[in-house]
């Protein structure tokens, strides 16, 4: 009787490998859109490595012996560190700026992470201790709205836990390692999550002195070359963060309100700050500027009838051309409790600079200077850009009550109606937040601007125009206050 054929067993490297395979398929058929983010990483053995996974955003690295024995105890674990460790690089985590508390954030990453997957009910990554964090969960998502990153960091600043409460967090939420988030490799080796260095690999090596060759011939440092790296690197999970958000808002609509963390924290991943400038060009209306347009005849035969005939030209410029040009224009301020009045003083400031520098006005004006917060507090009319740039300074916020922006658009409505307003461009109001909006549309253009340093944009009906600045845009063309200014500043 012949003897059985015995199939070689694999090597635990080879299992670990296609248990990894295992998961990225998993997460491929559940989350079509993120198809794109898990090829991203490159899977790297690291058998000394001290936690299941760790990656750099190039490469993912992980114990096989771990990923084994974790599989055998729970299978979707691994799947779920995976679409852990992925999350993390598409919204941005490891690309912010250094100074902040490491601990802290890495934790609110993890907590942000964890938040995407449990809206997403991915069968895959189910585990059965998720109800240990449904306590934490609830207590977070009554303090933030937005569960991002930034605003789990803040609100974890804020309390001040002790430590034992955060170890507790941790243990609830963390998956993975993050040392290499703030890593700085050295040419000719990789960091190992362990704070060890390991050998590179060929194709590794001949990156690294290309990159040394590159760094060479443009007098950069080596600080420098890394920094430029982790750009590279930043700009192409932007881009993979952009395609899983188009992918989400199409193709894979049926997760609905199950992705609303992860399109929160794609936001501000993907977010694309206006050009202010050309914003407010938005709200120029066609009238004659009476100008010889130089562009509007023929220059041949103008100068071929001053040739033959003398002082008769054959074509007349014309007297005026179309500009865009604004001769009534309202800027409303939210001026409710959360306001800020130096952030408001700078959006004033910046908003009087370009449409002065843009020659958007022409000579006769009319600007309403509007401050409501939960009703009109405060009215301005004022005749010139002169007159706004000479109020801001000395202009005292009314109000820090809640916020309703319907009393602004009756008072403009009433002005209308009076005729004090005959030829209004727009209305342009500036809020950090949301308020109560007209049911009715405006019968003039209307922008909400939003102060969002989350990058997150509130919704807004339909017919009226929408974009967010962050305080450092706001402030970004701030001039420089002369010491009159400084001195007769009253700002609240």
């Amino acid at each position: 009787m012949p003897e059985p054929i015995q199939t070689p067993v694999p090597a635990a490297d080879e299992l670990a490998a296609q248990v990894l395979l295992l998961a990225q398929s998993r997460l491929t058929a559940d989350l079509r859109f993120l198809s794109s983010a898990l090829e991203q990483l490159k899977p790297i053995p690291v058998p000394a490595l001290d936690t299941l996974f760790a990656g750099d955003g190039h490469r993912l690295y992980y114990c096989p012996e771990t990923l084994l024995r974790t599989f055998r105890a729970q299978q979707s674990v691994p799947t779920r560190a995976l679409l852990h460790v992925t999350l993390h690089f598409l919204l941005g985590h490891p690309f912010q700026r250094q100074e902040m508390d490491h601990r802290l954030w890495n934790l609110a990453c993890d907590i942000a992470a964890e938040e995407v997957i449990r809206e997403l009910e991915i069968p895959s990554c189910a585990l059965p201790d998720d109800a240990a964090q449904d306590s934490w969960r609830s207590r977070l998502q009554d303090a933030c709205p937005h569960l991002t990153a930034e605003a789990i960091y803040n609100f974890l600043l804020e309390r001040q836990y002790p430590a034992d409460v955060l170890a507790e967090l941790t243990q609830l939420f963390s998956r993975d390692n993050h040392a290499l988030w703030y890593a700085a490799p050295r040419p000719g080796s990789r960091p190992a999550p362990n704070g060890q260095l390991l050998p590179a690999g060929e194709d590794e090596d001949i990156t690294n002195e290309t990159e040394l060759r590159k760094a060479d011939t443009r007098d950069e440092t080596l600080q420098q070359m890394q920094q430029r790296q982790k750009e590279a690197l930043r700009r192409q999970w932007k881009q993979l963060a952009r395609q899983a958000k188009t992918d989400l808002e199409t193709f894979s609509r049926r997760h609905g309100k199950r992705a609303g963390a992860l399109m929160d924290g794609l936001e501000p991943v993907t977010f694309e700050e206006c050009d202010y400038t050309d914003f407010l060009r938005r709200f120029g209306a066609q009238n004659e500027v009476l100008q010889l347009s130089e562009d509007e005849f023929d220059l041949i035969y103008y100068t071929y009838g001053l040739r033959t005939y003398g002082n008769v030209p054959l074509v007349e410029p014309l007297e005026y051309r179309d500009d865009k040009r604004i001769r009534e224009f309202v800027i409303a301020i939210d001026t409710s409790g959360s306001v800020q009045g130096d952030i408001v003083q700078s959006f004033l400031q910046r908003t009087c600079d370009v449409l002065r520098q843009s020659g958007s006005f022409t000579e006769r004006v009319e600007i309403y200077l509007i401050q409501c917060d939960a009703e009109v507090q405060s009215v301005e009319r004022l005749t010139s850009l002169d007159q706004l740039h000479e109020l801001i300074p000395r202009l005292k916020l009314r109000g820090f009550g809640g916020t309703d922006f319907q009393p602004v658009f009756a008072y403009v409505d009433r002005l209308l109606e009076e005729k004090k307003l005959t030829n209004l461009n727009g209305l342009l109001y500036f809020t950090d937040g949301v308020g109560t909006y007209p049911e009715k549309s405006p019968a003039y253009k209307t922008a909400f601007i939003f102060n969002r340093d989350d990058h997150i944009s509130p919704h807004v009906p339909s017919w009226a125009i929408r974009a967010v600045l962050t305080t450092d845009n706001i402030r970004l063309l701030e001039p420089q206050k002369t010491r009159t200014e400084e001195d007769t500043e009253s700002w609240i």
